[in-house]
């Protein structure tokens, strides 16, 4: 539907989330999911803003202006075995206006390909009558990949990774990375519409390796921290309090 557009879906711990209201813009953060590989926690967060006023077509009227009183991820099929989903509210309904969220989590257990179908229950008004529409979105799809190859988790090859605090309270985001070899790597920091805010290389030596980047000049949100290091890449969410 033209009104409303679904931020993504993404798979992380059964947990309540935290919804980012840093976005403003009716649209989808970001605009495809990575893969997953079998045998290994994926970890994403859906991060979505509906609209509250928008225009609906009516026939013989044309358009009119609506109110979307609420929005609710009514069902999600297709999710891979071993996975499920959970939103910021019990009821995974997001009113008109504000931000919202949800985990999808697991680890999935079986190779493929897995399109979603993201059933929504919407809520709009216009013309003083209130109508419960709903919708189906077909664009997001699950790839899972064998469990062989790098991965996100905080140990890879000839390389560990440690972040912390988060969320990041005080301005300061601490990393610290053991590395087999002297090398290098870079840290890139991302917002969840997919910009980049931050990209900086580090000269590492043998060893425990402690750097610390401050995040004063962030806005408060959620954001994707990716180290690469040679044939690795970290990948870790943070949140900016």
């Amino acid at each position: 539907m033209a009104f409303i557009c679904l931020s993504t879906i993404h798979l992380t711990v059964n947990a309540q989330c935290t919804p980012d209201p840093s976005i403003k813009t009716t649209g989808v953060y970001p605009l495809t999911l990575p893969a997953a590989k079998v045998g290994q926690a994926y970890s994403e967060v859906l991060q979505f803003y509906v609209t509250k006023d928008t225009t609906v077509t009516v026939p013989v009227l044309g358009e009119v202006s609506a109110t979307i009183d609420s929005f609710t991820i009514f069902k999600i099929i297709g999710i891979p075995n071993g996975m499920s989903y959970k939103c910021n509210s019990s009821t995974c309904t997001i009113a008109g206006g504000t931000n919202g969220c949800a985990n999808v989590t697991g680890t999935p257990t079986q190779k493929g390909t897995y399109p979603l179908q993201i059933i929504l229950k919407i809520r709009a008004s216009a013309l003083s009558l209130t109508q419960t529409i709903y919708d189906t979105m077909y664009n997001y799809t699950v790839t899972v990949e064998s469990g062989v190859g790098i991965n996100n988790t905080n140990n890879v090859k000839d390389a560990s990774y440690k972040i912390f605090p988060n969320p990041i309270t005080n301005n300061q985001l601490n990393f610290e990375v053991w590395n087999n070899d002297a090398a290098n790597c870079t840290v890139q920091l991302f917002s969840m519409q997919g910009k980049e805010v931050f990209n900086q290389q580090f000269d590492l030596n043998f060893g425990l390796n402690k750097n610390t980047i401050n995040t004063e000049q962030l806005a408060k949100g959620i954001y994707l921290v990716k180290i690469n290091h040679e044939n690795s890449q970290f990948e870790q969410k943070i949140v900016v309090e």
